[in-house]
Protein backbone atom coordinates (compact mmCIF):
# COMPACT_ATOMS: atom_id res chain seq x y z
CA UNK A 1 0.00 0.00 0.00
CA UNK A 2 1.30 3.49 -1.07
CA UNK A 3 2.76 5.12 2.12
CA UNK A 4 2.31 8.23 0.53
CA UNK A 5 -1.49 8.45 1.01
CA UNK A 6 -2.96 10.72 3.54
CA UNK A 7 -5.26 8.65 5.77
CA UNK A 8 -7.62 11.09 7.72
CA UNK A 9 -9.03 10.37 10.93
CA UNK A 10 -13.15 9.90 10.18
CA UNK A 11 -15.72 11.23 12.94
CA UNK A 12 -16.73 7.91 14.22
CA UNK A 13 -12.87 7.45 15.47
CA UNK A 14 -13.46 10.30 17.75
CA UNK A 15 -16.70 9.86 18.81
CA UNK A 16 -16.83 6.39 19.13
CA UNK A 17 -13.71 6.32 21.95
CA UNK A 18 -15.39 9.59 23.40
CA UNK A 19 -18.26 8.18 24.13
CA UNK A 20 -17.28 4.72 25.01
CA UNK A 21 -14.71 6.61 27.91
CA UNK A 22 -18.40 8.61 29.01
CA UNK A 23 -19.67 5.34 29.75
CA UNK A 24 -17.06 4.09 31.47
CA UNK A 25 -16.73 6.70 33.79
CA UNK A 26 -20.60 6.99 34.19
CA UNK A 27 -21.43 3.14 34.71
CA UNK A 28 -18.43 2.52 37.36
CA UNK A 29 -20.72 3.87 40.48
CA UNK A 30 -23.66 1.71 39.26
CA UNK A 31 -21.46 -1.16 39.59
CA UNK A 32 -19.99 -0.57 42.51
CA UNK A 33 -23.34 -0.27 44.04
CA UNK A 34 -24.63 -3.18 42.74
CA UNK A 35 -22.01 -5.39 43.72
CA UNK A 36 -22.19 -4.11 47.63
CA UNK A 37 -25.53 -4.88 47.58
CA UNK A 38 -24.66 -8.56 46.07
CA UNK A 39 -26.82 -7.84 42.95
CA UNK A 40 -25.56 -10.69 41.11
CA UNK A 41 -27.83 -10.67 37.95
CA UNK A 42 -27.22 -6.59 37.88
CA UNK A 43 -24.05 -6.67 38.73
CA UNK A 44 -23.02 -9.28 35.98
CA UNK A 45 -25.01 -6.87 33.51
CA UNK A 46 -23.24 -3.76 34.19
CA UNK A 47 -19.86 -5.44 34.05
CA UNK A 48 -20.32 -6.61 30.39
CA UNK A 49 -21.66 -3.46 29.48
CA UNK A 50 -18.31 -2.12 30.74
CA UNK A 51 -15.88 -4.24 29.15
CA UNK A 52 -17.86 -3.77 26.05
CA UNK A 53 -17.27 -0.05 25.76
CA UNK A 54 -13.87 -0.72 27.19
CA UNK A 55 -12.42 -2.71 24.20
CA UNK A 56 -14.30 -0.11 22.05
CA UNK A 57 -12.21 2.92 23.78
CA UNK A 58 -9.09 0.67 23.20
CA UNK A 59 -9.54 -0.41 19.52
CA UNK A 60 -10.57 3.22 18.23
CA UNK A 61 -7.58 4.28 19.74
CA UNK A 62 -5.28 1.49 18.12
CA UNK A 63 -7.02 1.46 14.67
CA UNK A 64 -8.34 5.18 13.98
CA UNK A 65 -7.69 5.13 10.01
CA UNK A 66 -7.66 2.74 6.91
CA UNK A 67 -3.47 3.19 7.00
CA UNK A 68 -3.51 -0.97 7.05
CA UNK A 69 0.27 -0.89 6.24
CA UNK A 70 1.63 0.67 9.68
CA UNK A 71 -1.49 -1.13 12.13
CA UNK A 72 -0.25 -3.45 14.75
CA UNK A 73 -1.48 -6.58 14.19
CA UNK A 74 -2.87 -6.94 18.07
CA UNK A 75 -1.64 -9.80 18.99
CA UNK A 76 -2.53 -11.14 22.12
CA UNK A 77 -4.65 -7.98 22.96
CA UNK A 78 -7.03 -9.37 19.81
CA UNK A 79 -6.26 -12.83 20.97
CA UNK A 80 -8.36 -11.61 24.18
CA UNK A 81 -11.26 -9.84 23.44
CA UNK A 82 -12.16 -12.06 20.14
CA UNK A 83 -12.56 -14.49 23.04
CA UNK A 84 -14.40 -12.03 25.68
CA UNK A 85 -16.81 -10.54 22.53
CA UNK A 86 -18.03 -13.97 21.79
CA UNK A 87 -19.07 -14.15 26.03
CA UNK A 88 -20.67 -10.60 25.94
CA UNK A 89 -22.36 -11.56 23.03
CA UNK A 90 -24.68 -14.07 25.55
CA UNK A 91 -23.91 -12.37 28.84
CA UNK A 92 -26.12 -9.91 28.34
CA UNK A 93 -28.72 -11.25 27.66
CA UNK A 94 -28.00 -14.19 30.26
CA UNK A 95 -28.19 -11.63 32.77
CA UNK A 96 -31.33 -10.16 31.59
CA UNK A 97 -33.06 -13.54 31.91
CA UNK A 98 -31.64 -13.51 35.44
CA UNK A 99 -33.23 -10.18 36.13
CA UNK A 100 -36.68 -10.51 34.85
CA UNK A 101 -36.68 -14.10 36.39
CA UNK A 102 -35.51 -12.99 39.67
CA UNK A 103 -38.46 -10.35 39.42
CA UNK A 104 -41.22 -12.74 38.39
CA UNK A 105 -40.03 -14.77 41.36
CA UNK A 106 -40.76 -11.98 44.14
CA UNK A 107 -43.97 -11.82 42.91
CA UNK A 108 -44.82 -14.90 42.45
CA UNK A 109 -46.91 -15.19 46.23
CA UNK A 110 -47.28 -19.03 45.63
CA UNK A 111 -44.69 -20.08 46.36
CA UNK A 112 -42.61 -17.05 48.14
CA UNK A 113 -40.25 -18.70 51.06
CA UNK A 114 -39.89 -15.82 53.92
CA UNK A 115 -36.98 -17.28 55.29
CA UNK A 116 -35.06 -19.44 52.82
CA UNK A 117 -32.07 -21.72 53.63
CA UNK A 118 -29.04 -21.72 52.86
CA UNK A 119 -29.19 -24.35 50.21
CA UNK A 120 -32.06 -22.74 48.48
CA UNK A 121 -29.67 -19.24 48.51
CA UNK A 122 -27.09 -21.37 47.17
CA UNK A 123 -29.30 -22.76 44.38
CA UNK A 124 -30.48 -19.33 43.75
CA UNK A 125 -26.94 -18.10 43.56
CA UNK A 126 -25.75 -21.13 41.30
CA UNK A 127 -28.79 -20.45 38.58
CA UNK A 128 -27.77 -16.70 38.64
CA UNK A 129 -23.79 -17.57 38.09
CA UNK A 130 -24.77 -20.48 35.15
CA UNK A 131 -26.97 -18.00 33.33
CA UNK A 132 -24.53 -14.82 33.70
CA UNK A 133 -21.21 -16.32 33.40
CA UNK A 134 -21.62 -20.35 32.81
CA UNK A 135 -22.92 -19.87 29.67
CA UNK A 136 -20.47 -17.09 28.00
CA UNK A 137 -17.58 -19.43 29.36
CA UNK A 138 -19.46 -22.37 27.02
CA UNK A 139 -19.73 -19.50 24.01
CA UNK A 140 -15.85 -18.92 24.54
CA UNK A 141 -15.17 -22.75 24.22
CA UNK A 142 -17.76 -23.56 21.82
CA UNK A 143 -16.51 -20.70 19.30
CA UNK A 144 -13.21 -22.12 18.30
CA UNK A 145 -15.10 -25.11 16.87
CA UNK A 146 -16.34 -22.91 14.54
CA UNK A 147 -13.26 -20.45 14.73
CA UNK A 148 -11.21 -20.45 10.64
CA UNK A 149 -8.66 -17.99 11.52
CA UNK A 150 -6.87 -16.05 14.67
CA UNK A 151 -9.11 -12.98 13.57
CA UNK A 152 -10.05 -10.09 11.93
CA UNK A 153 -9.28 -6.19 12.85
CA UNK A 154 -11.56 -3.72 11.01
CA UNK A 155 -10.72 0.02 11.16
CA UNK A 156 -12.18 1.82 14.19
CA UNK A 157 -14.57 -1.19 15.48
CA UNK A 158 -11.13 -2.92 16.29
CA UNK A 159 -10.81 -6.69 16.86
CA UNK A 160 -13.66 -8.75 15.71
CA UNK A 161 -14.21 -12.48 16.11
CA UNK A 162 -14.03 -14.77 13.02
CA UNK A 163 -16.91 -17.32 12.75
CA UNK A 164 -17.22 -20.54 9.70
CA UNK A 165 -19.38 -20.57 7.10
CA UNK A 166 -20.80 -23.77 7.86
CA UNK A 167 -24.60 -24.85 9.70
CA UNK A 168 -22.94 -25.40 13.30
CA UNK A 169 -22.00 -21.82 13.85
CA UNK A 170 -25.84 -21.73 13.92
CA UNK A 171 -26.60 -24.03 16.64
CA UNK A 172 -23.10 -23.42 18.85
CA UNK A 173 -23.32 -19.55 18.48
CA UNK A 174 -25.70 -17.79 16.87
CA UNK A 175 -29.14 -19.34 17.66
CA UNK A 176 -28.84 -18.76 21.74
CA UNK A 177 -29.05 -14.87 22.00
CA UNK A 178 -32.43 -15.07 20.25
CA UNK A 179 -33.69 -18.03 22.46
CA UNK A 180 -32.95 -16.25 25.32
CA UNK A 181 -34.07 -13.41 24.38
CA UNK A 182 -37.57 -15.05 23.74
CA UNK A 183 -37.13 -16.28 27.67
CA UNK A 184 -36.74 -12.30 28.66
CA UNK A 185 -39.94 -11.74 27.46
CA UNK A 186 -41.47 -14.21 28.68
CA UNK A 187 -40.72 -13.16 32.47
CA UNK A 188 -41.41 -9.53 31.44
CA UNK A 189 -44.93 -10.24 30.32
CA UNK A 190 -45.25 -12.89 33.57
CA UNK A 191 -44.33 -9.58 35.78
CA UNK A 192 -46.27 -7.67 34.14
CA UNK A 193 -49.45 -9.97 34.76
CA UNK A 194 -48.00 -10.51 38.09
CA UNK A 195 -47.75 -6.40 38.76
CA UNK A 196 -51.38 -6.12 37.29
CA UNK A 197 -52.97 -8.89 40.03
CA UNK A 198 -51.36 -7.98 42.72
CA UNK A 199 -51.04 -3.83 42.43
CA UNK A 200 -52.98 -3.55 45.67
CA UNK A 201 -50.89 -5.75 48.14
CA UNK A 202 -47.85 -4.73 45.84
CA UNK A 203 -45.49 -2.49 48.01
CA UNK A 204 -46.12 -5.38 51.29
CA UNK A 205 -45.07 -8.17 48.52
CA UNK A 206 -41.85 -6.64 47.97
CA UNK A 207 -41.29 -6.19 51.99
CA UNK A 208 -42.18 -9.52 52.83
CA UNK A 209 -40.11 -11.01 50.06
CA UNK A 210 -36.87 -10.75 51.77
CA UNK A 211 -35.12 -9.74 48.54
CA UNK A 212 -33.93 -6.16 48.98
CA UNK A 213 -35.75 -4.47 47.03
CA UNK A 214 -37.93 -1.42 46.90
CA UNK A 215 -40.92 -0.27 44.92
CA UNK A 216 -38.09 1.83 43.46
CA UNK A 217 -35.67 -0.29 42.92
CA UNK A 218 -38.16 -3.10 41.65
CA UNK A 219 -39.64 -0.79 38.45
CA UNK A 220 -35.95 0.58 37.44
CA UNK A 221 -34.65 -2.60 36.96
CA UNK A 222 -37.93 -4.36 35.48
CA UNK A 223 -38.50 -0.81 33.29
CA UNK A 224 -34.35 -1.06 32.18
CA UNK A 225 -35.03 -4.87 31.33
CA UNK A 226 -38.06 -3.90 29.02
CA UNK A 227 -35.78 -1.29 27.23
CA UNK A 228 -32.79 -3.19 26.66
CA UNK A 229 -34.90 -6.47 25.66
CA UNK A 230 -36.99 -4.36 23.02
CA UNK A 231 -33.07 -3.05 21.04
CA UNK A 232 -31.55 -6.44 21.95
CA UNK A 233 -33.91 -8.74 20.50
CA UNK A 234 -34.86 -7.88 17.33
CA UNK A 235 -30.97 -7.00 16.54
CA UNK A 236 -30.20 -10.57 17.87
CA UNK A 237 -32.89 -11.75 15.02
CA UNK A 238 -31.46 -9.71 12.60
CA UNK A 239 -28.06 -11.25 13.20
CA UNK A 240 -29.47 -14.70 13.13
CA UNK A 241 -31.42 -14.21 9.83
CA UNK A 242 -28.79 -12.99 8.15
CA UNK A 243 -25.78 -15.47 9.35
CA UNK A 244 -28.50 -18.08 8.22
CA UNK A 245 -29.25 -17.10 4.47
CA UNK A 246 -26.05 -16.65 3.45
CA UNK A 247 -24.44 -20.24 1.76
CA UNK A 248 -23.44 -22.91 3.73
CA UNK A 249 -20.02 -24.88 3.57
CA UNK A 250 -19.84 -28.55 4.75
CA UNK A 251 -18.29 -28.48 7.74
CA UNK A 252 -15.08 -29.76 8.10
CA UNK A 253 -12.27 -29.59 11.74
CA UNK A 254 -9.53 -30.14 9.30
CA UNK A 255 -10.05 -27.25 7.20
CA UNK A 256 -11.91 -24.85 9.79
CA UNK A 257 -7.77 -25.57 11.97
CA UNK A 258 -5.71 -26.10 8.84
CA UNK A 259 -2.45 -24.52 8.27
CA UNK A 260 -3.54 -21.12 7.62
CA UNK A 261 -5.52 -20.90 11.01
CA UNK A 262 -3.01 -18.39 12.11
CA UNK A 263 -3.59 -15.73 9.60
CA UNK A 264 -4.79 -12.51 11.03
CA UNK A 265 -7.22 -10.22 8.75
CA UNK A 266 -6.69 -6.85 8.34
CA UNK A 267 -9.42 -4.73 6.97
CA UNK A 268 -10.19 -1.42 6.02
CA UNK A 269 -13.84 0.57 6.31
CA UNK A 270 -13.84 3.56 4.77
CA UNK A 271 -14.39 5.82 8.15
CA UNK A 272 -17.42 3.02 8.42
CA UNK A 273 -17.98 1.17 11.78
CA UNK A 274 -19.88 -2.16 12.73
CA UNK A 275 -23.25 -1.22 13.40
CA UNK A 276 -23.36 -2.74 16.92
CA UNK A 277 -20.75 -0.94 18.42
CA UNK A 278 -23.04 1.76 18.44
CA UNK A 279 -25.64 -0.50 20.33
CA UNK A 280 -23.13 -0.65 22.76
CA UNK A 281 -22.62 2.55 23.48
CA UNK A 282 -26.11 3.08 24.30
CA UNK A 283 -26.54 0.67 26.60
CA UNK A 284 -24.01 1.83 28.07
CA UNK A 285 -25.86 5.44 28.69
CA UNK A 286 -29.31 3.13 29.42
CA UNK A 287 -27.10 1.54 32.52
CA UNK A 288 -26.47 5.19 33.50
CA UNK A 289 -30.24 6.27 33.27
CA UNK A 290 -31.80 3.94 35.34
CA UNK A 291 -29.10 2.71 37.80
CA UNK A 292 -27.14 5.93 38.00
CA UNK A 293 -30.33 8.63 38.88
CA UNK A 294 -31.66 6.84 41.78
CA UNK A 295 -31.22 8.37 44.94
CA UNK A 296 -28.74 5.05 46.39
CA UNK A 297 -26.69 6.32 43.40
CA UNK A 298 -26.93 9.49 44.66
CA UNK A 299 -25.83 9.20 48.34
CA UNK A 300 -22.75 6.82 47.06
CA UNK A 301 -21.61 10.48 44.45
CA UNK A 302 -21.96 12.44 47.87
CA UNK A 303 -20.20 10.41 49.80
CA UNK A 304 -17.12 10.10 47.24
CA UNK A 305 -17.49 14.22 47.18
CA UNK A 306 -16.98 14.21 50.70
CA UNK A 307 -13.95 11.44 50.51
CA UNK A 308 -12.13 13.81 48.61
CA UNK A 309 -12.35 16.71 50.62
CA UNK A 310 -15.23 18.65 48.88
CA UNK A 311 -17.51 18.35 52.06
CA UNK A 312 -15.27 22.05 53.31
CA UNK A 313 -16.22 23.55 49.79
CA UNK A 314 -19.83 22.33 49.75
CA UNK A 315 -20.86 21.83 53.14
CA UNK A 316 -23.99 21.15 51.71
CA UNK A 317 -22.73 17.58 50.99
CA UNK A 318 -22.32 16.53 54.42
CA UNK A 319 -26.39 16.01 54.83
CA UNK A 320 -27.40 12.56 53.10
CA UNK A 321 -30.48 12.79 50.72
CA UNK A 322 -32.71 11.50 53.22
CA UNK A 323 -32.18 14.47 55.69
CA UNK A 324 -32.94 16.76 53.08
CA UNK A 325 -36.18 14.93 52.40
CA UNK A 326 -36.96 15.21 55.92
CA UNK A 327 -36.60 18.67 56.20
CA UNK A 328 -38.01 19.93 53.03
CA UNK A 329 -40.71 18.18 54.21
CA UNK A 330 -41.21 19.25 57.42
CA UNK A 331 -41.06 22.77 56.68
CA UNK A 332 -43.46 22.15 53.77
CA UNK A 333 -45.83 20.76 56.27
CA UNK A 334 -45.39 23.71 58.84
CA UNK A 335 -45.80 26.62 55.69
CA UNK A 336 -48.69 24.82 54.85
CA UNK A 337 -50.19 24.88 58.28
CA UNK A 338 -49.67 28.20 58.63
CA UNK A 339 -50.88 29.09 55.59
CA UNK A 340 -54.21 27.30 56.02
CA UNK A 341 -54.74 29.24 59.49
CA UNK A 342 -54.00 32.28 57.77
CA UNK A 343 -56.62 32.00 55.12
CA UNK A 344 -59.40 31.21 57.68
CA UNK A 345 -58.66 33.88 59.97
CA UNK A 346 -58.97 35.78 56.41
CA UNK A 347 -61.99 34.20 55.75
CA UNK A 348 -63.45 34.51 59.15
CA UNK A 349 -62.38 38.30 59.38
CA UNK A 350 -63.96 39.08 55.54
CA UNK A 351 -67.09 37.64 56.86
CA UNK A 352 -67.58 39.83 59.37
CA UNK A 353 -66.50 43.25 57.80
CA UNK A 354 -67.54 43.21 54.39
CA UNK A 355 -70.79 40.72 54.28
CA UNK A 356 -73.73 42.99 55.69
CA UNK A 357 -76.44 40.95 58.01
CA UNK A 358 -79.67 39.86 56.47
CA UNK A 359 -82.79 42.08 57.15
CA UNK A 360 -85.08 41.36 60.04
CA UNK A 361 -87.51 42.60 58.37
CA UNK A 362 -90.32 39.38 58.18
CA UNK A 363 -91.41 40.57 54.63
CA UNK A 364 -87.68 40.33 53.16
CA UNK A 365 -87.01 36.83 53.73
CA UNK A 366 -87.26 36.49 50.23
CA UNK A 367 -84.34 38.59 49.19
CA UNK A 368 -81.06 38.69 48.90
CA UNK A 369 -78.33 41.36 50.55
CA UNK A 370 -76.80 43.52 48.05
CA UNK A 371 -73.56 45.54 48.87
CA UNK A 372 -73.97 48.12 46.30
CA UNK A 373 -76.58 50.91 44.91
CA UNK A 374 -76.02 50.20 41.76
CA UNK A 375 -75.89 46.44 41.68
CA UNK A 376 -78.96 45.62 41.70
CA UNK A 377 -78.97 43.57 38.52
CA UNK A 378 -76.53 41.53 40.06
CA UNK A 379 -76.85 38.29 42.27
CA UNK A 380 -73.69 38.79 43.78
CA UNK A 381 -72.11 40.62 46.39
CA UNK A 382 -70.31 43.67 44.85
CA UNK A 383 -68.26 46.58 46.32
CA UNK A 384 -69.15 49.99 45.48
CA UNK A 385 -67.76 51.75 42.34
CA UNK A 386 -64.48 53.60 42.31
CA UNK A 387 -64.52 57.49 41.09
CA UNK A 388 -61.02 58.70 41.62
CA UNK A 389 -58.39 56.53 41.90
CA UNK A 390 -56.69 58.54 44.80
CA UNK A 391 -60.15 58.04 46.83
CA UNK A 392 -60.37 54.28 46.85
CA UNK A 393 -62.80 52.49 49.05
CA UNK A 394 -62.94 55.19 51.65
CA UNK A 395 -66.51 53.23 52.76
CA UNK A 396 -68.99 51.65 51.13
CA UNK A 397 -72.65 51.42 51.94
CA UNK A 398 -75.29 48.52 52.12
CA UNK A 399 -78.56 48.59 50.19
CA UNK A 400 -80.91 46.68 52.65
CA UNK A 401 -84.40 46.04 49.96
CA UNK A 402 -87.80 47.30 51.13
CA UNK A 403 -91.04 45.17 50.66
CA UNK A 404 -91.99 44.69 47.53
CA UNK A 405 -95.18 46.57 47.92
CA UNK A 406 -93.69 49.96 48.89
CA UNK A 407 -92.23 52.46 46.45
CA UNK A 408 -89.97 54.63 48.95
CA UNK A 409 -85.87 54.52 47.92
CA UNK A 410 -84.04 51.89 50.02
CA UNK A 411 -82.06 53.28 52.97
CA UNK A 412 -78.34 53.71 52.76
CA UNK A 413 -76.79 52.05 55.72
CA UNK A 414 -73.01 53.70 56.38
CA UNK A 415 -70.73 51.10 57.43
CA UNK A 416 -66.84 51.23 58.49
CA UNK A 417 -64.28 49.66 56.40
CA UNK A 418 -61.94 47.72 58.34
CA UNK A 419 -57.67 47.65 57.84
CA UNK A 420 -58.14 44.30 55.87
CA UNK A 421 -60.63 45.58 54.10
CA UNK A 422 -58.30 48.48 53.01
CA UNK A 423 -55.26 46.23 52.53
CA UNK A 424 -56.69 43.83 50.55
CA UNK A 425 -57.89 46.49 47.92
CA UNK A 426 -54.91 48.14 47.93
CA UNK A 427 -53.08 44.83 47.31
CA UNK A 428 -55.53 44.34 44.83
CA UNK A 429 -54.64 47.78 42.83
CA UNK A 430 -50.70 47.06 43.21
CA UNK A 431 -51.46 43.18 41.27
CA UNK A 432 -54.10 43.93 38.25
CA UNK A 433 -53.42 40.76 37.41
CA UNK A 434 -54.84 38.65 40.16
CA UNK A 435 -58.28 37.48 40.43
CA UNK A 436 -60.00 35.12 42.54
CA UNK A 437 -60.31 32.03 41.17
CA UNK A 438 -63.48 29.67 41.48
CA UNK A 439 -66.47 31.91 41.15
CA UNK A 440 -67.31 34.66 44.03
CA UNK A 441 -64.52 36.20 46.13
CA UNK A 442 -63.43 39.06 47.54
CA UNK A 443 -64.01 41.35 44.43
CA UNK A 444 -67.51 41.09 42.66
CA UNK A 445 -65.88 43.04 39.45
CA UNK A 446 -62.33 43.65 37.90
CA UNK A 447 -60.57 46.72 38.93
CA UNK A 448 -58.63 49.12 36.84
CA UNK A 449 -56.42 50.38 39.21
CA UNK A 450 -54.79 53.17 36.13
CA UNK A 451 -58.44 54.65 35.97
CA UNK A 452 -59.90 53.54 39.04
CA UNK A 453 -62.93 52.04 37.37
CA UNK A 454 -65.56 49.17 37.97
CA UNK A 455 -65.51 46.83 34.89
CA UNK A 456 -67.65 43.77 34.58
CA UNK A 457 -66.75 40.96 36.70
CA UNK A 458 -64.87 38.47 34.67
CA UNK A 459 -66.54 34.82 33.54
CA UNK A 460 -65.00 31.77 35.08
CA UNK A 461 -64.92 28.82 32.19
CA UNK A 462 -66.36 25.53 33.40
CA UNK A 463 -64.77 24.39 31.83
CA UNK A 464 -20.05 -8.41 9.97
CA UNK A 465 -22.59 -8.58 10.92
CA UNK A 466 -21.37 -7.98 14.23
CA UNK A 467 -22.54 -9.14 17.41
CA UNK A 468 -24.22 -6.47 19.99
Amino acid sequence: MDESINYPVPPAAIAIPLLALITLIIDTPPLVWHVRNRNLAASSLVFWVILTNLMNFINALFWPTDDVANWWPGQVLCDVEVKLMTAIYIGVVGSLVCITRNLARVLDTENTVLYPSKAQKRRRTAVDLILCFGVPCYMMVAHYIVQPSRYYIYSIAGCTPSVDRSWPKIVLIFIWPPIFCFVVVYYSVLVIYRMHKYRKEFSTILVSSNSNLTKNRFLRLFLMSIALILVFLPVQVYILYQNSIVPMLPYSWALVHGDDWGDIMLLPTGGAVIFDRWIQIAFGFAIFLFFGMGHDAQEMYRKWLLVIGLGRVFPSLRQSSQDRRNLSSSVGSQTNSVTSRTRLLIRKISRHTILSPRSKTPSSTNSATILSPTSARKPFSQLSPVCDAGNIFSGFTVTMPMPHNTMSEPALVPTQSSWLHNFLVNTHLAAPNRRMGGGLGIYGAAIEPSLGITGDRPQHDMAEKGTA
